[in-house]
C-alpha cells in the first residue's frame, strides 16, 4: 500500500463533495399532503392528572400520510399558550401543550377519522431542554385574554419532510372549566 502524499490528497478532497453531495439532495421527500384543516371536537380531563384529552378530527389517514402502511415515527398535536400561532420550531415557544396523537375513532360516516392526543401544559424553560407542568393558577393568567389556542398536527417520517396540518382552534373556555378554573 502506497502512502498518500499531500497532492493526492487535494485532489481527493476536491472530489469527495460529489460522493457527499446525493446525501443532501433529495434526502427528504415531498409527501404531497396539504395542511389540511382539523376540527376541533372536544377536551376532557383524564382521572386525576395533569393530562387533558383533545379530540380532532380530518379527513386526511394521518397515520399513512408518508407511504400506506408506514407509520410516522412522530405524531404530535402542538399548541401554543403564550401566543397566537404555534411555531415550527417546538422549543421557542415559552408556553405550550403537546401530546401524543393515536386514532380515536377508525371512521365516521367513511370520510373522517377522529383522534386524540393526550395534552399536558408546560412552560419550557433552558431554551427547551426542560420544561415543568403549569398549574391551574397559571393557566388562568397565560389564558386570560384569549378566547382559543391554537393547535397543529405535526408528524415526521425517515426520508420526508415533515407534515404539518392547518392550525386548529381550541376554545380556552374549555380548557378553563377542564382544569377547574370558573
Amino acid at each position: 500500500m502506497m502512502p498518500v502524499v499531500p497532492e493526492q490528497t487535494r485532489r481527493l478532497s476536491r472530489f469527495i463533495w460529489l460522493a457527499v453531495l446525493p446525501f443532501f439532495w433529495g434526502c427528504t421527500k415531498n409527501h404531497g399532503v396539504p395542511a389540511v384543516a382539523l376540527d376541533y371536537q372536544g377536551l376532557k380531563r383524564i382521572s386525576d392528572f395533569d393530562i387533558y384529552e383533545v379530540k380532532f378530527s380530518s379527513n386526511i389517514d394521518f397515520f399513512n400520510i408518508f407511504e400506506p402502511g408506514k407509520r410516522p415515527i412522530s405524531s404530535i398535536l402542538r399548541c401554543s399558550l403564550g401566543v397566537d400561532e404555534v411555531s415550527v420550531d417546538h422549543n421557542v415557544n415559552q408556553y405550550s401543550a403537546s401530546g401524543l396523537v393515536s386514532v380515536s375513532q377508525p371512521t365516521r360516516n367513511g370520510e373522517f377519522l377522529v383522534y386524540s392526543s393526550a395534552l399536558s401544559f408546560y412552560e419550557n424553560m433552558n431554551g427547551g431542554r426542560s420544561r415543568r407542568t403549569l398549574n391551574a393558577d397559571e393557566l388562568q393568567r397565560i389564558l386570560q385574554d384569549k378566547q382559543f389556542v391554537p393547535c397543529v398536527y405535526t408528524a415526521t417520517a425517515f426520508g420526508f419532510k415533515a407534515y404539518r396540518s392547518a392550525t386548529m382552534r381550541v376554545p380556552v373556555a374549555d380548557i378553563f372549566r377542564e382544569v377547574g378554573i370558573q
